[in-house]
């Protein structure tokens, strides 16, 4: 380059453009393919209102006799499922781990059992249990465990593998067995994070505990659909606005520990 030559520009790039142009173009065509029609929500938009008018005002006498039991009863299954999930997913997490596992044959096996119970939807696994062990707040149960484990397996398992190596060398280094080393070296690095999944997860085991109970697995869902059934629409407001108090406590319990944790 010549003194007092201005350097050249440098040339933009058209990565930008092209993935707005590609984003737009997919979402256009999923709109068509999926029938999205802002003409029909526009005439429908009466129809809605008047339907939307049928929650209100909620049914609270009714309320006040049928909802704290099955309440308290959703609770209970998602404490449950939460502290079993979690538990049960503490060692398979470690061993998905390429930092913890034990050789790379526990890794591959662990990551493919993790991929599996995830890849299956909690509602699935409540659809199994139902159908196998019959109606009830103990296939919710179940399916919340394999629910809890899937998250918790997945989240804790790459915490472990972005941790501190260098405590696990030094305590191998000392002759300590592997899992000695691992539980001296890698777990008080990795549990705080545990705990905050755990109360995360609690949180979730909540709401889908509710869903849960609609294809019969127990809880405030089973009463949620009997009145879809019946189109009390003024009780299923009723039961709403009590979850989303509940989840919206418990949720806020669960930051604020968390905050404190992290």
């Amino acid at each position: 380059m010549t003194a007092g030559a201005r350097p050249a520009p440098p040339k933009k790039s058209v990565r930008p453009y092209l993935v707005a142009v590609a984003v737009t173009a997919f979402t256009i065509f999923a709109a068509k393919e999926v029938g999205l029609s802002l003409s029909q929500l526009t005439e429908n938009f009466k129809t809605g209102r008047d339907f939307l008018a049928r929650f209100f005002p909620p049914d609270w006498e009714w309320a006040k006799e049928n909802v704290p039991g099955p309440m308290i009863e959703t609770i209970q299954v998602a404490i449950l499922a939460a502290i079993i999930g979690c538990s049960v997913a503490l060692p398979i997490a470690f061993w998905a781990s390429k930092l913890t596992a034990n050789n790379k044959w526990v890794y591959y096996i662990d990551k493919w059992f993790l991929n599996v119970i995830r890849t299956i939807p909690d509602i699935f696994w409540a659809m199994l249990f139902v159908t196998g062990i019959g109606y009830g707040p103990f296939a919710g149960l179940l399916a919340l465990i394999m629910f809890s484990l899937s998250i918790m397996g997945k989240l804790l398992s790459e915490t472990i593998d972005s941790a501190d190596p260098g405590p696990l060398e030094a305590a191998k280094s000392t002759g300590a067995g592997h899992t000695q080393a691992v539980q001296a070296s890698i777990l008080p690095q990795v549990m705080p994070n545990y705990v905050a999944y755990a109360l995360y997860i609690f949180e979730l085991d909540i709401r889908a505990s509710t869903v849960l109970g609609i294809v019969g697995a127990g809880g405030i869902g089973r009463v949620l659909e009997a009145q879809r059934a019946f189109f009390r629409f003024d009780r299923i407001m009723a039961i709403v606005i009590v979850i989303f108090v509940f989840v919206f406590l418990i949720e806020q319990v669960s930051v604020f520990i968390r905050r404190r944790l992290v």
